[in-house]
């Protein structure tokens, strides 16, 4: 595991916002982040899933259904599709690559959640230029290892299923 930049000054614990900060339920919204970075959190945590066009959102759920008014796949479904789906009801589901450029210096930990997360978090993060400030995990080492194998620079990495076991 690498760490160089993720952690400040050697730091082993630090509090991170789960999904961001929302009483609301707005969970892995720009809204969610922002509150979290307003009450003084710089790291939070954000799942990725990749759109059909190859956009990587952050979302829990592979599916719009549960925490959005949208319905369907992401996987399945072009980036003009997902954009139109609220979570909530109000937030609109983020691009990875706005979280990531939006707040140049927030720590972020990414939880690549399926297959079709790997290239387009890689190319979040090469584009916003954030190797230095995320965290890429993923409860497969296979997807964790393939989305770093695609990146120009190292990033911090967690265990897997299969390493914490």
């Amino acid at each position: 595991m690498t760490t160089r930049g993720y952690f400040d000054n050697g730091a082993t614990v630090v509090a991170l916002a789960h999904r961001g900060f929302s009483l609301d339920g707005l969970e892995n919204s720009m809204a969610a982040f922002g509150a979290a970075v307003e009450l003084g959190f710089r790291y939070v945590e954000t799942d990725v899933h990749g759109t059909r066009d190859g956009k990587a959102v952050a979302l829990h759920d592979a599916s719009l259904d549960r925490t959005t008014d949208g319905h369907g796949e992401v996987a399945d479904l072009n980036w003009a599709e997902v954009k139109g789906a609220k979570i909530g009801g109000l937030e609109p589901v983020p691009l990875l690559e706005d979280l990531l450029g939006t707040w140049p210096t927030l720590n972020v930990n990414i939880d690549v959640k399926g297959t079709s997360g790997i290239a387009a978090t890689a190319e979040a993060i090469e584009r916003t230029r954030a190797h230095d400030r995320v965290c890429l995990a993923s409860f497969s080492t296979v997807r964790r290892e393939a989305t770093v194998a695609l990146l120009s620079r190292p990033v911090a990495t967690s265990a897997g299923t299969r390493e914490a076991a």
